[in-house]
């Protein structure tokens, strides 16, 4: 119990910290070591021996630093998770700063605390060889079938990859940490030295807490994986037992409750156990505090994760010893290099640059020689050079590496893809899936698989908002959860539509089994052909079901208000309006709970669903299009004696033409563009109406 006095106003202070901080952050690493330990009674017994000998370590004076070998397992379904490597090496810079005093806030310790910090000695380095003895960059990117959520009780994810502890630091990164217990998202968790043997070791980070760029929470400045790192050699919090300096360090101060410390008081005095009574000290990475707040470790927190990096009865030893530096790329042999790369994108616009990244090990390179087949600049002789690529097509890359010892060489075929800076795809735009499975079309439609084959979309071709076809998630009540179907279209050229509003929209149908299953819709865009997705929509829940829907197990949509309109009714409102390339993407995640259907996908000026008459009814062709003098357009019907209008319209749905009014009295019916005054260039769309719906296609007048 804390001994300190304090006085009311203070307390309800505290509290009032308390329950604000508390719902925002804290570290998973103890529950995790209480699991651990209960499930395993000798992981007790070798944490007290652990602790008795990191009490009897002496500050270590040496002048070696010791260097552990890092992998990053980035789990993801293509979302915001998937982190980009800059944001992983932005992480690691921060790790190396702090563990080396050489963060930029060093010096805003207190003058209190003045001499406390520590220069820890301790350096990370991604991995250069994998355990296969592969050439690596010691990030892996894996597509997760079993989500992007940690459970912390099952650690499922953590299955999908995990390279041999005793060598590496595996960090996995996820989307979220699901802990089992209310009170507070959990940031990151790491397994102590001494339950190691007993679990999956290594550290799990929630993705929007690695590093300070791209996707991370500035006010957090990456301190997260530091913290983290310290519980991994073998650091407990600072407030760890209360006031009672349950953390085995002599020289932090203690602290009283995880969030005491969470807005960095500046007199903050929590506990008056210890002797001479020193204010908190929040400035340790081992508190709650606020990141931008932390700066240091101190000297007796370095002279315990050294025992724990030196001790017989540590796993961290192998990971710093000669041999394993050796084994994992650290430390270069004296070799020939093995020849690698990668690059920031295989799949870019004509006119876009590639960063490409050497990443040969064995030993390190003196020379490179690199070849880009297809690109502004042919060759190359820098380490890291960067190519613009202003020619469609799939082209080659080619690196030589050599030193004194030798030579080595690689070609990877058919690497980079540029496609087209303008899309040859207009609006207005709709995929009702009438005509078969846009995945296997070989026109520019084609819709692309972006999951595994085991969680992919597929034509359903019993029901539909219109027509007989759509799309479906095909996911079974009660099958496991965390699978995501993911599709991406082709891309489209919207730049042309003026003052009209583009939109994407679609229907979609769905319905939960009950109340507590749901699965998640959520839609991307990509204006650099792919290279990079923005989230622009989520729905589920009831969010994503039908209006008044009614909980069913493997539902299936039996009228038309079974489904519902979904999507973003301006792309201009987003800052999408008048882009040359835009590519969407809808991924839904499976919940365990029911299928979800797609229909009428539209982009345009229209909302989805204009395109009504089933495919085996009525149907229009213009060719050629763009329209000339000799255009012709050929209304193909199943039926006769239907009464049809056909007019064009501009892009905001205005008249300008009357083209045809009439029956249709045979299968085939042509109509002449030269009996027309044609308008002025531009894009513009031929609208078909009768009593069976309306099919509306999009046409170009002029080159």
């Amino acid at each position: 119990m804390r001994l300190s006095k304090i006085n009311l106003t203070a307390a309800f202070a505290f509290l009032s910290i308390v329950n604000i901080a508390k719902s925002q952050q804290k570290c998973g690493s103890d529950m995790h070591n209480d699991r651990i330990t209960k499930e395993h009674p000798e992981a007790k017994l070798l944490e007290d021996h652990m602790n008795a000998e990191a009490d009897s370590k002496k500050v270590e004076s040496r002048a070696a630093i010791y260097t552990i070998p890092v992998v990053f397992h980035v789990i993801h379904t293509n979302g915001a998770e998937n982190i980009s490597r800059e944001q992983i090496l932005d992480q690691m810079r921060v790790l190396n700063e702090d563990f080396n005093l050489l963060n930029s806030n060093r010096n805003k310790l207190r003058s209190v605390f003045a001499g406390l910090a520590a220069d820890c000695q301790i350096k990370f380095e991604l991995a250069k060889i994998d355990p296969n003895g592969n050439c690596t960059d010691g990030i892996n990117r894996v597509y997760s079938s079993a989500g992007v959520e940690m459970d912390m009780s099952t650690e499922a994810v953590k299955s999908l990859i995990i390279w041999p502890y005793t060598k590496y630091l595996n960090i996995w990164v996820v989307s979220s940490i699901d802990g089992g217990t209310s009170g507070g998202e959990i940031l990151g968790y790491a397994v102590f030295p001494w339950t190691a043997k007993f679990s999956k070791d290594g550290i799990v980070m929630k993705s929007d807490r690695v590093g300070t760029i791209g996707t991370a929470v500035a006010s957090d400045s990456g301190r997260t994986l530091t913290h983290e790192v310290g519980h991994w050699l073998g650091l407990y919090h600072v407030f760890q037992d209360d006031c009672a300096n349950g953390d085995k360090v002599d020289d932090t101060p203690p602290a009283t409750g995880p969030f005491t410390n969470a807005n960095c008081p500046a007199a903050g005095n929590s506990c008056s156990t210890d002797s001479p009574d020193k204010l908190d000290l929040w400035e340790d990475y081992m508190d709650y505090s606020n990141g931008s707040c932390q700066c240091l470790f101190t000297k007796s927190q370095k002279t315990r994760m050294h025992s724990y990096l030196t001790s017989g009865t540590s796993p961290r030893t192998t990971n710093v010893s000669a041999s394993n530096l050796i084994a994992t790329g650290i430390t270069p042999s004296s070799v020939a290099p093995v020849a690698t790369f990668t690059s920031s994108a295989q799949v870019i616009c004509a006119g876009q640059s590639v960063k490409f990244y050497d990443l040969s090990c064995k030993s390190i390179p003196t020379a490179w020689s690199w070849t880009f087949t297809g690109s502004s600049q042919p060759s190359a002789s820098t380490q890291n050079p960067t190519v613009t690529y202003q020619t469609p097509g799939i082209y080659p890359v080619s690196l030589t590496v050599q030193n004194t010892k030798g030579s080595n060489f690689v070609t990877k075929t058919s690497y980079i893809t540029v496609l087209k800076a303008a899309s040859e795809n207009k609006p207005n735009f709709e995929q009702g899936f009438e005509n078969g499975d846009p995945a296997t079309f070989t026109s520019s439609d084609k819709f692309m698989h972006s999951s595994p084959t085991t969680s992919r979309f597929a034509l359903e071709t019993t029901v539909g908002y219109t027509g007989s076809n759509c799309y479906k998630a095909p996911i079974a009540t009660g099958s496991a959860a965390g699978s995501t179907y993911s599709i991406t279209l082709p891309s489209f050229d919207i730049s042309g539509m003026g003052a009209s509003t583009p939109r994407f929209t679609f229907y979609s149908s769905y319905a939960q089994p009950d109340a507590t299953v749901s699965e998640i819709m959520r839609v991307y865009v990509s204006s650099d052909c792919g290279a990079s997705f923005k989230q622009i929509l989520e729905r589920s829940g009831a969010a994503l079901a039908y209006s008044g829907q009614v909980y069913t197990n493997n539902f299936k949509p039996t009228k038309s208000t079974n489904w519902r309109l979904s999507g973003v009714t301006s792309l201009s409102s987003i800052g999408y309006g008048l882009n040359q390339n835009l590519t969407f993407r809808i991924d839904v995640i499976s919940g365990g709970g029911n299928p979800v259907y797609i229909d009428n996908i539209n982009i345009g000026a229209f909302y989805a669903g204009v395109n009504t008459i089933g495919k085996d009814l009525m149907g229009f062709e213009v060719n050629p299009n763009p329209v000339e003098a000799n255009s012709k357009i050929v209304i193909h019907s199943a039926i006769t004696d239907e009464e049809v209008s056909v007019v064009l319209l501009d892009l905001q749905g205005r008249k300008v033409a009357d083209i045809f009014s009439g029956k249709i009295v045979e299968s085939n019916t042509t109509l002449y563009m030269s009996d027309l005054l044609l308008p002025s260039s531009g894009l513009y769309v031929i609208s078909m109406e009768s009593s069976k719906g309306s099919i509306q296609k999009p046409v170009i007048f002029g080159k």
